[in-house]
């Protein structure tokens, strides 16, 4: 299984994602906003990323940019999560490979079915 990293500035969001993936057998890396997502991702090793759009500090479109613009991050499955319409520039960044999102409200299965999809088409 893989190694993910939840950025939420949410607890409750974070940890019930968090509960998620573990039951799947993933790894669990927990970051409460961009900036610390992205000290995350500097640390080790990740193989997806669970970014919340609206976070403090550093917001999700924010950090996948940085993500794509990292020689050693730019394939890294990155799934954004929102609850807002992503407007035409976020189109953009939305179409590089490997870059996915969700809409909030979403069901268990929708993340579950996203994360493996994501990991399977990173192989």
């Amino acid at each position: 299984m893989g190694r993910i990293l939840i950025a939420d500035d949410e607890p409750d969001m974070r940890a019930l994602l968090a509960d998620l993936m573990e039951e799947a057998g993933h790894q669990v890396v927990e970051a409460e906003n961009g900036q610390a997502a992205i000290q995350q991702l500097e640390r080790g090793v990740l193989d997806l990323m669970l970014l919340d759009v609206a976070m403090p500090i550093m917001d999700g479109l924010q950090v996948l940019q940085r993500v794509r613009k990292s020689q050693a991050t730019q394939t890294l499955p990155v799934i954004l999560l929102t609850a807002f319409p992503l407007t035409i520039e976020d189109n953009d960044i939305l179409g590089t490979p490997n870059t996915y999102y969700v809409t909030k409200p979403w069901r268990r299965g929708v993340i579950q079915t996203a994360v493996s999809a994501a990991l399977a088409n990173a192989k």
